[in-house]
């Protein structure tokens, strides 16, 4: 191999694992969202339908 082959291939495998340790690392953290955002929950007045749509084609 050649030198700037060696060079290219300690880059991306830097950047691929260091990725992978920083991910993992924010992840330990940070495992789980503390507060969601306001407005995701069914409203109680509103229909929640089991089965999806039917789309006739």
């Amino acid at each position: 191999m050649t030198p700037i082959a060696i060079l290219f291939l300690v880059l991306a495998a830097v950047i691929v694992w260091g990725g992978l340790l920083v991910s993992a690392l924010f992840l330990a953290r940070r495992p789980e969202v503390t507060e969601y955002p306001a407005g995701g929950d069914d409203p109680a007045g509103e229909e929640v339908y089991d089965l999806p749509p039917i789309r006739d084609t």
